[in-house]
Protein backbone atom coordinates (compact mmCIF):
# COMPACT_ATOMS: atom_id res chain seq x y z
CA UNK A 1 0.00 0.00 0.00
CA UNK A 2 1.76 3.27 -0.52
CA UNK A 3 1.21 5.88 2.07
CA UNK A 4 2.50 9.90 1.73
CA UNK A 5 5.78 10.73 3.50
CA UNK A 6 3.97 12.55 6.07
CA UNK A 7 1.47 9.58 6.94
CA UNK A 8 4.68 7.91 7.18
CA UNK A 9 6.25 9.45 9.46
CA UNK A 10 2.84 9.60 11.85
CA UNK A 11 2.71 5.48 11.70
CA UNK A 12 6.38 5.64 12.87
CA UNK A 13 5.95 7.81 15.66
CA UNK A 14 2.49 6.46 16.70
CA UNK A 15 4.35 3.13 16.68
CA UNK A 16 7.33 4.28 18.51
CA UNK A 17 5.44 6.07 21.31
CA UNK A 18 3.11 2.67 21.68
CA UNK A 19 5.98 0.94 21.56
CA UNK A 20 7.22 3.28 24.60
CA UNK A 21 4.03 2.76 26.26
CA UNK A 22 4.00 -0.71 26.30
CA UNK A 23 7.20 -1.08 27.75
CA UNK A 24 6.26 1.19 30.68
CA UNK A 25 3.45 -0.58 30.99
CA UNK A 26 5.01 -3.80 31.73
CA UNK A 27 6.82 -2.55 35.21
CA UNK A 28 6.26 -5.59 37.29
CA UNK A 29 7.65 -8.37 35.01
CA UNK A 30 10.76 -6.01 33.44
CA UNK A 31 11.46 -3.93 36.71
CA UNK A 32 14.77 -1.94 35.99
CA UNK A 33 15.37 -2.91 32.12
CA UNK A 34 12.16 -0.54 31.51
CA UNK A 35 14.18 2.80 31.72
CA UNK A 36 14.72 5.04 28.96
CA UNK A 37 16.55 7.92 27.96
CA UNK A 38 14.49 10.72 26.99
CA UNK A 39 16.40 13.65 24.80
CA UNK A 40 14.36 16.75 26.01
CA UNK A 41 15.08 18.66 23.06
CA UNK A 42 14.23 16.52 20.19
CA UNK A 43 11.25 15.29 22.08
CA UNK A 44 12.69 11.35 21.49
CA UNK A 45 14.09 8.30 23.39
CA UNK A 46 17.99 7.95 22.87
CA UNK A 47 20.62 5.41 23.15
CA UNK A 48 22.65 5.69 26.02
CA UNK A 49 25.90 5.38 23.62
CA UNK A 50 24.05 8.45 21.93
CA UNK A 51 23.77 10.53 25.17
CA UNK A 52 26.96 9.85 26.44
CA UNK A 53 28.89 10.96 23.31
CA UNK A 54 26.98 14.17 23.09
CA UNK A 55 27.63 14.93 27.25
CA UNK A 56 31.69 14.26 25.95
CA UNK A 57 31.26 17.31 24.27
CA UNK A 58 30.47 19.85 26.20
CA UNK A 59 32.68 21.56 29.31
CA UNK A 60 30.30 20.53 32.32
CA UNK A 61 27.57 17.75 32.76
CA UNK A 62 25.33 18.37 35.38
CA UNK A 63 23.57 15.95 37.18
CA UNK A 64 20.02 16.67 39.29
CA UNK A 65 19.28 14.11 41.90
CA UNK A 66 17.04 13.06 44.48
CA UNK A 67 19.39 12.37 47.36
CA UNK A 68 18.13 9.73 48.60
CA UNK A 69 17.08 7.52 45.78
CA UNK A 70 19.07 5.07 45.18
CA UNK A 71 18.33 4.38 40.97
CA UNK A 72 19.88 8.45 40.78
CA UNK A 73 23.06 7.54 42.29
CA UNK A 74 23.00 4.22 39.65
CA UNK A 75 22.72 6.50 36.92
CA UNK A 76 25.39 8.85 38.61
CA UNK A 77 27.87 6.25 38.57
CA UNK A 78 27.33 5.00 35.09
CA UNK A 79 27.72 8.46 33.55
CA UNK A 80 30.78 8.89 35.17
CA UNK A 81 32.08 5.28 34.14
CA UNK A 82 30.45 5.89 30.42
CA UNK A 83 32.46 9.76 30.24
CA UNK A 84 35.74 8.04 31.64
CA UNK A 85 35.62 5.50 28.34
CA UNK A 86 35.80 8.44 26.03
CA UNK A 87 37.94 10.97 28.16
CA UNK A 88 40.43 10.51 31.05
CA UNK A 89 40.46 14.17 31.94
CA UNK A 90 37.15 14.26 33.99
CA UNK A 91 36.63 16.18 37.64
CA UNK A 92 33.38 15.37 39.57
CA UNK A 93 31.81 18.33 41.72
CA UNK A 94 29.66 17.41 44.29
CA UNK A 95 27.38 19.49 46.79
CA UNK A 96 27.59 16.98 48.88
CA UNK A 97 30.87 18.78 50.03
CA UNK A 98 31.25 21.78 51.39
CA UNK A 99 34.35 24.04 50.06
CA UNK A 100 36.11 24.29 53.67
CA UNK A 101 35.83 20.77 53.56
CA UNK A 102 38.49 20.20 51.07
CA UNK A 103 41.26 19.36 52.90
CA UNK A 104 39.86 16.17 54.23
CA UNK A 105 38.17 15.22 50.91
CA UNK A 106 41.98 15.09 49.46
CA UNK A 107 43.65 13.28 51.96
CA UNK A 108 40.52 10.58 51.58
CA UNK A 109 40.99 11.28 48.08
CA UNK A 110 44.88 10.48 48.00
CA UNK A 111 44.65 7.41 50.85
CA UNK A 112 42.85 3.95 50.81
CA UNK A 113 40.15 4.46 53.40
CA UNK A 114 36.76 4.02 53.17
CA UNK A 115 33.98 5.98 52.93
CA UNK A 116 33.00 5.63 56.36
CA UNK A 117 36.09 6.77 57.46
CA UNK A 118 35.78 9.79 55.26
CA UNK A 119 32.77 10.44 57.16
CA UNK A 120 34.06 10.26 60.46
CA UNK A 121 36.92 12.47 59.35
CA UNK A 122 33.66 15.00 58.35
CA UNK A 123 32.55 14.70 61.43
CA UNK A 124 29.01 16.28 62.57
CA UNK A 125 29.10 18.59 59.62
CA UNK A 126 29.03 14.96 57.04
CA UNK A 127 26.64 14.73 54.34
CA UNK A 128 23.26 13.03 55.72
CA UNK A 129 23.55 10.09 53.10
CA UNK A 130 27.29 10.17 51.83
CA UNK A 131 27.23 6.20 52.03
CA UNK A 132 25.51 5.97 49.11
CA UNK A 133 28.05 7.77 47.01
CA UNK A 134 30.24 5.43 47.90
CA UNK A 135 30.83 3.60 44.65
CA UNK A 136 30.54 6.88 42.75
CA UNK A 137 33.86 8.11 45.56
CA UNK A 138 35.41 5.35 45.01
CA UNK A 139 35.43 5.14 41.02
CA UNK A 140 36.80 8.67 41.17
CA UNK A 141 39.70 7.56 43.22
CA UNK A 142 40.32 4.80 41.41
CA UNK A 143 40.65 6.62 38.14
CA UNK A 144 42.26 9.58 39.65
CA UNK A 145 39.55 12.06 38.97
CA UNK A 146 39.63 15.27 41.30
CA UNK A 147 36.82 15.48 43.82
CA UNK A 148 36.10 19.03 44.57
CA UNK A 149 33.80 20.28 46.88
CA UNK A 150 31.08 23.16 45.74
CA UNK A 151 28.83 24.10 49.29
CA UNK A 152 28.79 26.81 51.57
CA UNK A 153 29.04 25.87 55.14
CA UNK A 154 26.03 24.99 56.32
CA UNK A 155 26.31 27.01 59.24
CA UNK A 156 26.74 30.20 56.69
CA UNK A 157 23.64 29.10 55.06
CA UNK A 158 21.18 28.26 58.18
CA UNK A 159 22.33 32.46 59.38
CA UNK A 160 21.29 33.63 56.06
CA UNK A 161 18.21 31.84 56.05
CA UNK A 162 17.71 33.30 59.47
CA UNK A 163 18.66 37.28 59.01
CA UNK A 164 18.95 37.70 55.22
CA UNK A 165 22.53 39.23 54.12
CA UNK A 166 22.20 42.44 56.09
CA UNK A 167 22.13 40.64 59.58
CA UNK A 168 25.68 39.09 59.53
CA UNK A 169 28.94 40.06 60.88
CA UNK A 170 31.32 41.28 59.04
CA UNK A 171 33.48 38.22 58.96
CA UNK A 172 30.49 36.43 57.94
CA UNK A 173 29.81 38.92 55.16
CA UNK A 174 33.42 37.88 53.81
CA UNK A 175 32.16 34.57 53.31
CA UNK A 176 29.76 35.32 50.67
CA UNK A 177 30.01 35.40 46.90
CA UNK A 178 29.63 38.26 44.96
CA UNK A 179 26.54 37.93 42.73
CA UNK A 180 24.30 36.03 45.42
CA UNK A 181 21.53 38.51 45.12
CA UNK A 182 21.05 38.14 41.67
CA UNK A 183 17.89 35.98 41.37
CA UNK A 184 16.41 34.70 38.40
CA UNK A 185 12.68 35.88 38.90
CA UNK A 186 11.81 32.55 37.54
CA UNK A 187 13.84 30.50 39.99
CA UNK A 188 12.50 32.71 42.58
CA UNK A 189 8.91 31.77 41.29
CA UNK A 190 9.70 28.13 41.18
CA UNK A 191 11.18 28.39 44.61
CA UNK A 192 8.24 30.08 46.08
CA UNK A 193 6.41 27.06 44.77
CA UNK A 194 8.04 24.08 45.63
CA UNK A 195 8.71 26.03 49.61
CA UNK A 196 5.11 25.26 50.31
CA UNK A 197 6.18 21.43 50.98
CA UNK A 198 8.15 22.58 54.66
CA UNK A 199 5.70 22.91 57.30
CA UNK A 200 8.13 25.62 58.98
CA UNK A 201 7.42 27.81 56.08
CA UNK A 202 4.03 28.55 55.83
CA UNK A 203 3.80 31.30 58.24
CA UNK A 204 7.26 32.68 57.20
CA UNK A 205 8.45 35.79 55.22
CA UNK A 206 10.66 33.02 51.94
CA UNK A 207 12.74 36.08 51.07
CA UNK A 208 15.43 35.18 53.12
CA UNK A 209 14.73 31.52 52.44
CA UNK A 210 15.49 31.96 48.78
CA UNK A 211 18.06 33.96 49.65
CA UNK A 212 19.73 31.39 51.49
CA UNK A 213 19.53 29.15 48.40
CA UNK A 214 21.23 31.40 46.06
CA UNK A 215 23.67 31.43 48.54
CA UNK A 216 24.54 27.70 47.96
CA UNK A 217 23.94 28.43 44.40
CA UNK A 218 26.27 31.07 43.69
CA UNK A 219 28.91 29.21 45.41
CA UNK A 220 28.66 26.26 44.06
CA UNK A 221 28.97 28.11 40.90
CA UNK A 222 32.20 30.15 42.07
CA UNK A 223 33.85 26.70 42.71
CA UNK A 224 32.92 24.96 39.43
CA UNK A 225 34.51 27.88 37.29
CA UNK A 226 37.40 28.33 39.60
CA UNK A 227 38.20 24.72 39.62
CA UNK A 228 37.72 24.73 35.59
CA UNK A 229 39.97 27.87 35.41
CA UNK A 230 42.49 26.21 37.06
CA UNK A 231 45.93 24.54 35.69
CA UNK A 232 44.75 21.37 37.46
CA UNK A 233 41.39 21.61 35.81
CA UNK A 234 41.71 24.26 32.89
CA UNK A 235 41.71 21.01 30.46
CA UNK A 236 38.99 18.58 31.86
CA UNK A 237 35.21 18.23 31.52
CA UNK A 238 33.44 18.23 35.22
CA UNK A 239 30.34 16.29 36.26
CA UNK A 240 28.79 18.05 38.89
CA UNK A 241 26.36 16.14 40.86
CA UNK A 242 23.66 18.67 43.09
CA UNK A 243 19.98 18.20 44.32
CA UNK A 244 17.58 18.62 41.44
CA UNK A 245 16.85 22.17 42.49
CA UNK A 246 19.79 23.35 41.85
CA UNK A 247 20.31 22.44 38.28
CA UNK A 248 16.70 22.50 36.98
CA UNK A 249 15.80 24.53 34.04
CA UNK A 250 19.35 25.66 33.71
CA UNK A 251 18.34 27.37 36.91
CA UNK A 252 20.59 27.57 40.20
CA UNK A 253 24.27 26.51 39.11
CA UNK A 254 24.41 26.14 35.53
CA UNK A 255 22.99 30.33 35.18
CA UNK A 256 25.38 31.56 37.56
CA UNK A 257 27.85 29.46 36.15
CA UNK A 258 27.28 30.98 32.59
CA UNK A 259 27.32 34.38 33.73
CA UNK A 260 31.52 33.95 34.60
CA UNK A 261 32.12 31.47 31.79
CA UNK A 262 29.93 30.92 28.38
CA UNK A 263 30.56 27.28 28.77
CA UNK A 264 28.64 24.75 26.71
CA UNK A 265 27.44 22.16 29.36
CA UNK A 266 24.52 19.41 29.37
CA UNK A 267 21.65 18.75 32.32
CA UNK A 268 20.70 15.56 33.27
CA UNK A 269 17.75 14.26 35.33
CA UNK A 270 15.64 11.37 36.30
CA UNK A 271 12.48 10.80 37.42
CA UNK A 272 11.09 10.46 40.84
CA UNK A 273 8.62 7.64 39.68
CA UNK A 274 7.40 7.22 43.38
CA UNK A 275 10.49 5.89 44.67
CA UNK A 276 10.89 9.22 47.20
CA UNK A 277 10.28 7.79 50.32
CA UNK A 278 9.72 10.55 53.34
CA UNK A 279 11.07 9.11 56.98
CA UNK A 280 8.91 10.37 59.50
CA UNK A 281 10.46 13.21 61.10
CA UNK A 282 10.55 14.33 57.27
CA UNK A 283 6.74 13.51 57.27
CA UNK A 284 5.92 15.84 60.28
CA UNK A 285 8.02 18.73 58.92
CA UNK A 286 5.96 18.34 55.45
CA UNK A 287 2.94 20.05 53.98
CA UNK A 288 1.16 17.73 51.08
CA UNK A 289 1.77 20.26 47.98
CA UNK A 290 0.94 19.65 44.61
CA UNK A 291 2.31 21.47 41.78
CA UNK A 292 0.16 21.01 38.21
CA UNK A 293 1.53 21.80 34.87
CA UNK A 294 -0.34 24.80 34.36
CA UNK A 295 0.99 26.24 37.24
CA UNK A 296 5.11 25.42 35.57
CA UNK A 297 4.15 26.97 32.41
CA UNK A 298 5.51 29.88 33.07
CA UNK A 299 8.85 28.44 32.74
CA UNK A 300 9.95 27.90 28.89
CA UNK A 301 12.74 25.72 28.78
CA UNK A 302 13.52 21.98 29.09
CA UNK A 303 13.58 20.76 32.71
CA UNK A 304 17.34 18.92 31.45
CA UNK A 305 18.43 18.18 28.58
CA UNK A 306 17.98 14.17 28.84
CA UNK A 307 15.85 12.72 31.10
CA UNK A 308 16.07 9.38 32.11
CA UNK A 309 12.23 7.83 32.80
CA UNK A 310 11.21 4.83 34.59
CA UNK A 311 7.73 3.63 35.63
CA UNK A 312 5.33 4.74 37.87
CA UNK A 313 5.87 2.72 41.33
CA UNK A 314 1.89 1.50 41.90
CA UNK A 315 2.58 1.25 45.41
Amino acid sequence: MFLPDLTRQRLRLILRFAAILTMCSSMTALADSTRILIDLYMGETVPREAMLEDLSSVRVVYIGEVHTIARHHDLELDILRGLLERNPRIALGMEMFSREQQPILDRWHSGNQSVADLITKLGKEHWTNLQDYEKVLSLARERSVPIVGLNARDALVRRVAQVGLDGLDQSEKREIPEGVEKINPVQDRLLRLRLKVHKAFEKTNLDSIVLAQSLRDETMAEAVAGFLDSSDGKDRLMVVIAGSGHVNYGLGIPERVQRRRSWPYRIIFATESGELVLTEAEERQSVPVHITHEELRFIHTPIADYLQAAPLRKE
